[in-house]
C-alpha cells in the first residue's frame, strides 16, 4: 500500500464500483493538468542489495505510491511512449519494448568478438552512475520533454506530477517525517523508468566509439591497436564527462573498470576526468561474468555454484522427495541460475558443458525411487530434456525473434 493505505486487493474486489468514478479523475486531472496529492506521496521502503546490511548505501530506495495513481500513470506511460519513439536511441536497451539484458549482450559483444576475430585488441571501458535514477534534476528532465517535442498535456501532467513531492521512510512500521523531493525518478513507480531512458537519451551524442546502455548501466568499447582508435575512446570519455557535469550527474569513478581484450592489447591506462580508470580481468555486466580470454568459464562455474547452492538449500529444507515436489522447486529456484542470458554465454569446453549438467543430475538424482537409474532415463522419466538441449532450444527461439524483428 501506498500512504492512502488503499491496498489494491480492494480495488480490484470493487472495481466494478469505483471504476467510473476513478476514470472521471483521471480525466479531470489529465484535462487540468492537476495531480492529487495523494499521488505525489510516496513511503520509501528500502531493500537490501549486497554487501553490510548495517550500511545505509547497501539499499535500494523503493517508493510505494497511491495504488489509483499508478493507473493514471499506466494511461500516460501509452500516451508518452508512443511520442517519444524517436528519442529512446537503438543503443538502450533497458525498460524499452522488445529489448532485454539479452539483446543488450549479444548485440553489444558482437561487435567486440568481431574485431578480436580479425586480430583487433579492443578495450570495453565499465561506466557506473553515482545514484543515477535518484540523482535526475526535475527541471532538466522537463527541458528535455519540452525540447523533444512532448504534447502539452503530457508535459503539464508530467510536471505537476514531479512538483511538490514528499517522501518518507517507512521501517518495521516505523515513520519518519515527510521531506520534500526536488530531484530523482521515483524507483518503483510506472513512469520513473521510461522518464529516466528520455533524460539519459541523449548521452551517446557524438559518440565514435560503440557505446550500450541498459537504463543507467553504460558499456563503451572500442579499438586501440592504433594511437587514432586511443584517442577517439579518451575524447569519447571526455564526452562522457562533460555530459555528466552538465546535466548534474556523477560517474562513480571506484566502479568504473576497463577490460582489455585481445593477445596484443597495449594495456593502455584511461581516464574519466581527471581519474585514471583501474583496470581488471574480469567484470560483471549485466549478471554475467566476463573475463578478458572471453572464454566464459568463469561464468559457468560462478552458475554453477549459485544454482547447487540453491539445490542444497532445497535438500536440507524439503522432506518431500516426490517429483511434484523437486521438480517445480528446481525448475523455479536452480535452474534459471543455469540459463539466465545463457544465449550469450553457452559454454564452449566440454568441461563447462559437464559441470553445467552435474546440477541437473544432481536435482534428478534427488527424486525417490530414481536414484539408480541412468541420467538419460531420469530424464525419461521426468520428461526433461537435457540442459545442452534446453541451450540449442533456447539459440533457435532467440534467432526467429530475431529474424522477425524481435
Amino acid at each position: 500500500m501506498g500512504p492512502d493505505s488503499i491496498h489494491p486487493r480492494a480495488l480490484r474486489e470493487l472495481s466494478d464500483v469505483i471504476v467510473r468514478p476513478l476514470s472521471i479523475i483521471f480525466e479531470t486531472s489529465w484535462r487540468s493538468g492537476d495531480v492529487p496529492e495523494d499521488w505525489k506521496k510516496a513511503n520509501v521502503t528500502p531493500i537490501y542489495k549486497k554487501g553490510l546490511k548495517e550500511d545505509p548505501g547497501n539499499y535500494r530506495p523503493i517508493s510505494l505510491t497511491s495504488i489509483p495513481g499508478k493507473v493514471m500513470e499506466q494511461i500516460l506511460l501509452g500516451a508518452i511512449t508512443s511520442q517519444m519513439k524517436h528519442v529512446i536511441g537503438k543503443s538502450q536497451h533497458g525498460f524499452t519494448k522488445d529489448k532485454s539484458c539479452l539483446t543488450n549482450l549479444i548485440a553489444f559483444y558482437d561487435n567486440v568478438t568481431c574485431s578480436i576475430d580479425v586480430g583487433q585488441a579492443v578495450d570495453i571501458v565499465y561506466l557506473d552512475f553515482s545514484k543515477a535514477f535518484d540523482t535526475v534534476l526535475h527541471s532538466l528532465l522537463l527541458e528535455k520533454l519540452m525540447h523533444y517535442g512532448l504534447d502539452k498535456w503530457s508535459m503539464q501532467w508530467v510536471g505537476n506530477w514531479l512538483t511538490g513531492c514528499t517522501q518518507r521512510v517507512v521501517v518495521n512500521s516505523s515513520f519518519l517525517n515527510w521531506q520534500p523531493v526536488t530531484s530523482g525518478d521515483p524507483q518503483g513507480s510506472i513512469l520513473g523508468p521510461m522518464l529516466f531512458n528520455i533524460f539519459i537519451s541523449d548521452l551517446d551524442d557524438g559518440i565514435k566509439c560503440t557505446l550500450m546502455k541498459f537504463a543507467d548501466y553504460t558499456n563503451l568499447s572500442a579499438e586501440v591497436d592504433t594511437s587514432e582508435g586511443r584517442a577517439t575512446l579518451h575524447k569519447d570519455l571526455d564526452r562522457l564527462e562533460e555530459w555528466a557535469n552538465k546535466n548534474l550527474m556523477k560517474f562513480n569513478k571506484d566502479k568504473c573498470k576497463v577490460l582489455h581484450l585481445g593477445k596484443h592489447d597495449p594495456g593502455v591506462q584511461h581516464g574519466l576526468g581527471s581519474t585514471q580508470l583501474g583496470s581488471s580481468s574480469v567484470e560483471r555486466d549485466l549478471g554475467v561474468l566476463v573475463d578478458n580470454k572471453l572464454n566464459m568459464s568463469e561464468q559457468c562455474a560462478a552458475a554453477a555454484k549459485k544454482a547447487n547452492r540453491m539445490l542444497g538449500c532445497i535438500n536440507k529444507g524439503i522432506t518431500s522427495r516426490d517429483k511434484e515436489v523437486i521438480i517445480p522447486l528446481y525448475s523455479a529456484l536452480a535452474r534459471p541460475h543455469l540459463e539466465y542470458c545463457v544465449q550469450f554465454w553457452s559454454p564452449l569446453y566440454k568441461k563447462d558443458v559437464d559441470r553445467l549438467e552435474r546440477v541437473q543430475r544432481r536435482a534428478t538424482k534427488m527424486i525417490k525411487g530414481l536414484g539408480s537409474l541412468p541420467y538419460e532415463e531420469r530424464l525419461r522419466e521426468l520428461g526433461l530434456f537435457s540442459l545442452e538441449k534446453r541451450r540449442l532450444r533456447g539459440d533457435l527461439i532467440t534467432m526467429f525473434q530475431y529474424l522477425n524483428g524481435g
